[in-house]
């Protein structure tokens, strides 16, 4: 859990500083030219940087998002690397000179060091509180069950204590009742099934199981049926683990190697990452690029009836996160009120409604919802750090509500614009098909399939089959 997620932080961190370490050099370079230098030079003292700087950011283990380090630790750390680094490259420069290469004064060799401490502290410190203003604000973070019992209470109060890890507790479930009066988020719950609607009704992102395999109050393999079915990773953190973190005084250990036997659920970690960061770059391109279209939408929404431009619905997110999904409002604007009477004409089973000829819908949202123009809004979602691109369409509550067991590991990825069933079916597919098509999405997932998706549904734009 939290040990993967800091490799992959931590292999960007470092090469995050290893080319703001090169751009300071060229920096002083250019500040500060030297006549004698060419680009052969140049390239040689950037590799050289690359090299030096990327083995001391390990060394060092500056790569980390400095979690319970004091500030002076952080300095002391930057300094003795830089220092290091600094020596060498002038030790470098000095030994080049004796076979016939000048290569950079050495002042400028001290300047880049100094310039290089400077910006790398800076870095770190903006970049943590950074991260910090999101979790504080309720953004990138887990939310995770801990299944314990009194031998797991250093490991909680550890876990609990490190706030700034993004991690908030849900709940601690216990079979033991005495100790799930211990904590305020406690609840005693004594079997499997009791738990496993415990799980569908809140939002649960991992779930950590602390119990002893051989415990006999949870049958663990059910739990491990249970979690999997709904796309819920967990993990089996075992007494030998739980007496680490119980003895441990190093601030590191509670970077939590975890010694884990089991987990399901997730694992692409770096290739998430990779995609939310292109589905909120892409996004805000779309958005500057198609703002002209944006007002003279708004122009026509507005001409037609005088009411709202936009339609906000409260839809379900990933694991059961509750969001306002914006879109270009195609229909009246009693449009909800309406839908009882109009409940025996839905065509779609399931708990979906939909209507083909819906009287609701306005003549400018016949045009918008034919070419999905309506849709555009919801990259505000993707921005916001709601929706995805390419995911599941996100439903209502009201039709989770009506989900089976097993339908719910729908929500296991963020919800999306498009997916398999937009370029597909559409509404030539019953929900049973819809909800295979979205758990056939989940479980083969790659970027290449959703960029393949994304091109598919460009030309489902362009045919104009939306409805």
């Amino acid at each position: 859990m939290i040990a993967k997620r800091e490799i992959y932080l931590s292999r960007i961190m470092i090469g995050a500083q290893v080319l703001l370490s090169i751009f300071i050099f060229w920096l002083v370079d250019f500040i500060f030219p030297h006549v004698n230098v060419g680009q052969f030079d140049q390239l040689f003292y950037y590799s050289q940087i690359a090299i030096i700087w990327t083995f001391l950011l390990i060394q060092f283990k500056m790569g980390t998002i400095f979690r319970l380090k004091k500030l002076i630790n952080l300095i002391e750390g930057y300094f003795v690397m830089v220092a290091i680094g600094g020596f060498t490259l002038m030790i470098e420069t000095l030994l080049a000179r004796l076979i016939g290469y000048e290569g950079y004064p050495l002042w400028n060799i001290l300047y880049f060091s100094v310039f290089s401490f400077v910006s790398l502290v800076l870095f770190k410190l903006l970049f943590y509180n950074i991260v910090l203003l999101l979790r504080r604000n309720d953004k990138n973070k887990r939310f995770i069950i801990l299944i314990a019992d009194n031998k797991s209470k250093s490991f909680i109060d550890r876990l609990k204590a490190s706030k700034d890890w993004g991690y908030t507790v849900v709940s601690i479930i216990s079979p033991n009742k005495k100790f799930a009066e211990r904590y305020k988020n406690a609840v005693y719950i004594e079997t499997n099934e009791e738990l496993k609607s415990f799980i569908t009704q809140n939002v649960v992102d991992e779930i950590l199981y602390c119990l002893p395999l051989s415990d006999k109050h949870y049958d663990v393999q059910t739990v491990i049926k249970d979690t999997e079915e709904v796309g819920i990773t967990l993990y089996l953190v075992q007494e030998s683990f739980l007496k680490k973190i119980k003895t441990a005084n190093d601030n590191e250990d509670m970077q939590l190697k975890l010694a884990l036997d089991q987990k399901t659920g997730y694992t692409r970690y770096f290739w998430y990452e990779v995609k939310t960061f292109f589905d909120m770059g892409f996004s805000s391109i779309i958005l500057v690029l198609l703002s002209p279209l944006f007002l003279i939408v708004a122009a026509l929404i507005k001409l037609e009836d005088g009411g709202p431009i936009f339609f906000a619905q409260q839809r379900i997110g990933l694991h059961g996160r509750r969001f306002m999904c914006y879109k270009f409002r195609t229909m009246v604007v009693n449009a909800e009120a309406m839908q009882a009477k109009l409940q025996k004409l839905n065509e779609v089973d399931g708990p979906v409604f939909k209507i083909k000829h819906d009287p609701r819908i306005t003549r400018i949202g016949k045009f918008l919802r034919k070419t999905s123009i309506d849709e555009l809004p919801q990259f505000f979602n993707v921005i916001k750090g709601e929706m995805a691109i390419v995911g599941p369409r996100p439903p209502l509550l009201s039709e989770v509500q009506q989900y089976e067991y097993f339908q719910l590991r729908r929500l296991s990825m963020k919800p999306g614009l498009t997916c398999i069933w937009q370029v597909e079916g559409r509404n030539l597919v019953t929900f049973d098909e819809w909800i295979t098509m979205d758990l056939r999405y989940i479980d083969n997932w790659s970027i290449w399939l959703d960029i393949k998706l994304i091109f598919k549904t460009i030309f489902v734009v362009f045919k104009g089959s939306g409805s």
